[in-house]
């Protein structure tokens, strides 16, 4: 784990993180991947139509939409160019879409789809176009992602070397199967992609799109060890794009690599903050999603100083920026992952009752579960003081946390508070039932794409509760559980090795004590179950078969 941390910091620190604004823009594009997407533009078009396209797979929307318009501008009647500009209002793994905007790109270069066609000379590019025209034409989102996929489909059977095609079509079914239901035909869907991608890979391993929606379509436990190769590579590939430094850490962490996860989202969040200040860009555009990643990651490692100081950026930044809602929830999401791993609480995170849902601003999905960005922090701040009130006793504020719960329709965080209420009642085969409840809903849920969502693993949830009431082969069987989802997380590894302590299974419980003790290496000092750890593995006998 070590190495690999070495080895990724290396890959960042060697590379520039900003670009030079004089560079042409076919040299900068380097720095974004290598990308060979043939155009009829003419050769100042295209060499910023291919920074742009470089970018898009890159989801660095705002440069690529810049680019796109330098297209635009080079040569006002480049089709391509306004195709790539109406494709950045276009993020399908993130739930967004601004179809007015697209729409109006469009309509720049003509005011209809026939008119737009017949301005696009090769058939290629009108099949290009006709994806597009797809994509933000009539119908709710779904039926148009649906034509979007088929139209996409078309032209990779059409240009089957193409790898730009490949790349989009691969993205057009990844997209919405993410951001769909789990189950078999989403498996199936993100398999199919990966493979095409695959091939891709073969024909050009620096290409960005390949190598970022391989990543995504790999971003589960079971098959993240296949993502491998493309996370060490696409940090490096397209070392100018903050959200190519960040997805690495999607496959590190689904492995548990949390020193690869701390170093990835580090150089993603430093990136995204140097590129908000040379372009004078709002703080919303800095890369919250990394900040709150690299939170989680050192709330793994235990470097709780480290977390705190995140954490205290994201509140700064909310502060002195009240009024962009972006930022204002993302730090009291990053506030209740806090108080939730270090089981403390405050009533201070209690968020303000809203009269009414705000309108729009959606999250990303791997933000919070693809809901809007607000019901995600409000849940996960109610979450956060139901749980931490009901453990310190103060039941009157979990009540008041359970009922605002209950308005959110979550079911499975409704089920955790209340089952903590129960617990300090003293009703624990209630609690129980609840927290089996909430667990058997959560299995039914898609693995996480990042950190636990909900924020407290109902599986470890429930091990825990079991524990604590002296029934260790359950509590043993619900975290194993919980590390097939989340694994090498420690809440879970610490309850298993708890657990096998008291069953007197000493070779499972060393084995999991010593995955913490190497987790939790650079830990703060006094960091309290690091303690615990080391005294098991100071007295424990080398190994005994289990009872």
């Amino acid at each position: 784990m070590h190495t690999l941390k070495l080895r990724l910091v290396a890959i960042l620190l060697s590379t520039a993180l900003s670009t030079a604004g004089t560079a042409s823009a076919q040299e900068a594009a380097s720095d974004l991947g290598k990308v060979d997407f043939r155009t009829s533009g003419s050769p100042a078009a295209q060499s910023h139509f291919l920074r742009g396209a470089a970018a898009l797979h890159s989801f660095w929307y705002d440069e690529a939409a810049d680019a796109f318009r330098d297209a635009q501008k080079a040569e006002p009647g480049f089709a391509m160019a306004y195709w790539g500009e109406a494709m950045t209002y276009n993020h399908p793994i993130w739930s967004e879409q601004d179809r007015d905007a697209a729409l109006a790109a469009l309509a720049r270069l003509a005011p209809t789809v026939e008119e737009r066609a017949a301005k696009a000379p090769t058939e290629r590019e009108k099949g290009f176009l006709a994806a597009v025209e797809a994509l933000y034409g009539e119908g709710e989102k779904e039926e148009r992602d649906t034509a979007y996929a088929e139209a996409m489909q078309k032209l990779a059977e059409r240009f089957p070397e193409d790898l730009d095609v490949a790349a989009f079509y691969a993205l057009a079914r990844i997209g919405p199967a993410l951001t769909g239901p789990p189950g078999e035909l989403r498996a199936r869907t993100l398999i199919q992609a990966a493979a095409d991608l695959e091939e891709l890979f073969e024909k050009n391993p620096e290409h960005p799109g390949g190598l970022h929606y391989m990543i995504h379509a790999y971003d589960d436990p079971l098959h993240a060890p296949l993502g491998l190769r493309a996370a060490r590579l696409y940090a490096r590939t397209a070392p100018a794009a903050h959200h190519a430094l960040h997805m690495p850490s999607h496959i590190f962490l689904q492995l548990g690599d949390w020193a690869a996860t701390a170093a990835s989202n580090e150089a993603s969040w430093a990136a995204s903050a140097d590129w908000v200040k040379r372009r004078g860009l709002t703080v919303d555009k800095q890369d919250f999603h990394s900040l709150s990643w690299l939170l989680y990651a050192y709330l793994q490692q235990g470097r709780l100083s480290k977390a705190r100081e995140t954490l205290e950026i994201a509140q700064r930044l909310a502060r002195d920026n009240g009024n962009l809602s972006r930022v204002t929830l993302g730090a009291q999401g990053m506030q209740a992952r806090w108080l939730v791993e270090t089981r403390t609480w405050s009533k201070d995170a209690l968020p303000a009752a809203p009269k009414e849902e705000p309108a729009g601003d959606p999250a990303h999905a791997h933000h919070g579960g693809g809901g809007p960005m607000y019901q995600w922090a409000n849940g996960a701040s109610l979450l956060a003081v139901g749980l931490g009130a009901a453990r310190s006793g103060d039941l009157a504020a979990a009540e008041g946390a359970l009922a605002r719960l209950r308005k959110l329709d979550d079911p499975v965080l409704e089920k955790q508070v209340a089952a903590a209420v129960l617990l300090k009642q003293g009703k624990p085969d209630e609690a129980l039932k609840l927290l089996a409840e909430a667990a058997d809903l959560e299995a039914k849920m898609a693995p996480p794409m990042g950190p636990p969502e909900p924020m407290k693993p109902s599986h470890e949830l429930y091990g825990e509760a079991l524990l604590e009431l002296g029934k260790a082969t359950e509590a043993a069987k619900q975290f194993d559980l919980a590390l097939l989802r989340m694994p090498n997380r420690t809440g879970s590894l610490l309850g298993a090795a708890r657990a096998a302590a008291k069953l007197g299974d000493d070779e499972t419980a060393r084995r999991h004590y010593t995955a913490l003790a190497a987790i939790w290496s650079q830990a703060d000092p006094g960091f309290a179950d690091l303690a615990e750890v080391r005294a098991y593995l100071e007295k424990a006998p080398e190994s005994r078969p289990a009872r």
